[in-house]
C-alpha cells in the first residue's frame, strides 16, 4: 500500500511540475514573439532611415520628442541624426540577444516537456494508446502541419535581409561621411548582433524538430515524441 501511494505521490508531483512547467514556457513563447515583432519593427524602420526614405528621419524626431518630453529645436542642437542611427544598432543587438535567450530557452523547455510527458505516463501507468499527456509530444508531432516546418525560415529570412540591410547601409554612410570612429561602432556592433542572429537561426532549424522520427529511422531505441 506504501508503495501505491508513494506512485500516486510521485506522479501528482511530476503532473504539478509539468502545469508549472509549461505556464512558464507558454509565457516566455509570448515574450519571444513579441520581442521578435519588435525586433522586425524596429530593424526595419532603422533600414528605411538608413536608405534616406522621405519622411523617416521627421517621424524618428517625433517620436523622439513626444516621448522623451524634449523640444525638436533641442534635439537637432544637441544631437546629431547619425548618432541618433548609431543608438539605433545598440537597441538592435539588445532586442537580437533577447531573442536569441528566450527562443533557445522556449525551445528546450518544450523539449523538456516532452520528455517529463513519458514520465508522467509512465508514473500513472497509461498505456501506448493513451493520449494524456501527449499535448506536447506524440500529440503535437504527429498533428503539425507542414506549414509550420516553413515558418521558421521565412522569418530567419527576413530577419536577416533586414539586419543585413541595414548595418550594410549604416557603415556605407559613416565611411562617406569619413566618420571613421562611427564606422568603427557600426562594425563592431554588427558583427556581434550577427553573431547572436546565427545562434537563433541555428538553434531554429536544428531544435526545431522531431527527434523520435530521427531515433526511428536511425534504428535506436525508441522513445517519446518531444516537441523542440
Amino acid at each position: 500500500m506504501g508503495e501505491q501511494i508513494t506512485a500516486d505521490k510521485r506522479g501528482e508531483l511530476l503532473a504539478e511540475h509539468y502545469q508549472k512547467t509549461y505556464e512558464l514556457t507558454h509565457e516566455l513563447w509570448k515574450q519571444r514573439n513579441s520581442t521578435l515583432l519588435l525586433l522586425l519593427g524596429v530593424v526595419g524602420a532603422a533600414t528605411l532611415l538608413t536608405l534616406h526614405v522621405p519622411g523617416m528621419e521627421s517621424l524618428l524626431v517625433g517620436f523622439i520628442t513626444k516621448n522623451l518630453n524634449i523640444t525638436k529645436s533641442d534635439l537637432e542642437a544637441n544631437v546629431s541624426f547619425s548618432i541618433l542611427q548609431s543608438v539605433l544598432l545598440f537597441v538592435v543587438f539588445y532586442l537580437m540577444v533577447n531573442l536569441h535567450h528566450r527562443a533557445l530557452y522556449v525551445l528546450r523547455n518544450y523539449r523538456y516537456l516532452g520528455a517529463l510527458e513519458g514520465e508522467i505516463r509512465e508514473a500513472l501507468g497509461l498505456g501506448e494508446s493513451a493520449v494524456s499527456f501527449t499535448r506536447e509530444s506524440k500529440f503535437y508531432w504527429n498533428a503539425r502541419t507542414w506549414l509550420l516546418d516553413y515558418t521558421k525560415f521565412f522569418y530567419i529570412v527576413l530577419l536577416g535581409l533586414l539586419l543585413m540591410a541595414f548595418f550594410v547601409g549604416r557603415i556605407v554612410d559613416d565611411l562617406a561621411a569619413r566618420n571613421i570612429l562611427l564606422s568603427a561602432v557600426d562594425l563592431v556592433m554588427a558583427v556581434s548582433t550577427l553573431v547572436f542572429f546565427a545562434g537563433y537561426a541555428w538553434s531554429s532549424v536544428r531544435l526545431d524538430v522531431d527527434p523520435y522520427e530521427k531515433k526511428v529511422a536511425s534504428g535506436e531505441v525508441n522513445g517519446p515524441n518531444i516537441r523542440c
